[in-house]
């Protein structure tokens, strides 16, 4: 499949680049970016064409699908083209900052009868992929709590200026927890029904937020997401009979249950998957290796040649995404706990 990134940034460059040339049967074949200086260091890097203007690579007849990794205030106009041009679209997340945007992604997507994507390549990362699974098997018995920390720490004044502004896609909700909120959804197989939130702005407009979520089986959850804190990205699943804690950065996988004999817990062996162990390998030599990314944009290609869905994000579950972080803001701007609107989505419930 011959794929275009549309977005030079540092995204396009360290991952989505380098993981499209890792894909068997995928080639990337051009790029854009209105900025020179990003598309000198794409062409470099690359070494694909790079134009300045969108319009002109959507209108390549030898383009069929793109990925879409630009700042967030523009997601929705570039998702919205590159449906109209035929193309099928990888759409990082979080799907749009308003609900507005998001539901005309929608539309114009379920118009034009494109494959799209949303960017929650956690649900692909062997680690999560092997808490998952080990959830579904019962290993804690059933979950009641959440407890998640994920936390991208930048020095003042170096945030990129849309990050800096809730209104074109910064903010910790909107940039950090949806990540989360996803996760969740998806490792729970549940709706999220209520959330609330306390947001500070530091730094940047909302650099920092505490989120607290309610599933509609009543798991209670509990957040802290920050541009400001140290480095972090895990949960820790709470259950009847025990813990399970996944943490991206250690490369670890722990579960907790009590011991036979006396007070306390005790920590049970868990194998980690092939997956997984292939990981911890590669981060021998590449300390921040995520294959989650390459994993996802194969998953993305193999449902545009016809192939199952599987784990993929849909424009539904990035929907589904930004309802909760938008009530989770109106919960903190008016100091209360607010109910999770669902929206009806046609015909793109899946990728």
């Amino acid at each position: 499949m011959r794929l275009g990134l549309l977005g030079c940034g540092s995204v396009a460059h360290w991952i989505h680049g380098p993981a499209i040339r890792g894909i068997p049967g995928a080639t990337l074949v051009g790029a854009a970016d209105p900025d020179p200086r990003a598309r000198a260091r794409v062409a470099r890097a690359l070494g694909t064409p790079v134009c300045e203007r969108a319009e002109d690579l959507l209108a390549r007849s030898d383009i069929d699908a793109v990925v879409i990794c630009v700042p967030t205030y523009l997601h929705a106009d570039l998702a919205i083209a590159a449906a109209a041009s035929g193309k099928h679209l990888y759409l990082e997340k979080p799907l749009a900052t308003t609900l507005a945007d998001a539901r005309a992604v929608i539309e114009a997507v379920s118009r034009a009868g494109v494959t799209a994507a949303v960017g929650f390549n956690r649900r692909l990362h062997p680690l999560f992929e092997q808490a998952r699974r080990l959830l579904a098997s019962g290993a804690i018995g059933r979950v009641s709590g959440v407890q998640a920390a994920f936390c991208e720490p930048a020095p003042a004044g170096g945030l990129p200026d849309w990050k800096r502004r809730r209104s074109s896609g910064g903010g910790a909700l909107l940039d950090l927890a949806s990540h989360h909120v996803d996760h969740l959804r998806w490792t729970l197989g549940e709706e999220i029904a209520a959330a609330s939130a306390s947001i500070r702005s530091d730094s940047s407009e909302h650099d920092s937020a505490r989120l607290e979520l309610e599933t509609e089986s009543g798991v209670s959850v509990q957040g802290y997401f920050s541009f400001r804190g140290g480095l972090a990205d895990h949960l820790e699943f709470v259950g009847e009979r025990g813990t399970l804690r996944v943490d991206r950065h250690s490369a670890e996988l722990s579960v907790r249950v009590a011991r036979r004999r006396g007070y306390g817990t005790r920590r049970r062996w868990v194998a980690p998957s092939p997956a997984t162990l292939a990981w911890r390998l590669e981060r021998l030599w590449r300390p921040a290796a995520d294959p989650s990314y390459r994993r996802s944009l194969r998953a993305f290609i193999e449902c545009c040649r016809g192939g199952p869905a599987g784990p993929t994000a849909s424009l539904a579950d990035g929907l589904r995404s930004l309802e909760v972080v938008l009530a989770a803001e109106e919960a903190a701007a008016g100091g209360r706990v607010a109910p999770v609107e669902r929206r009806e989505t046609g015909a793109c419930a899946s990728c």
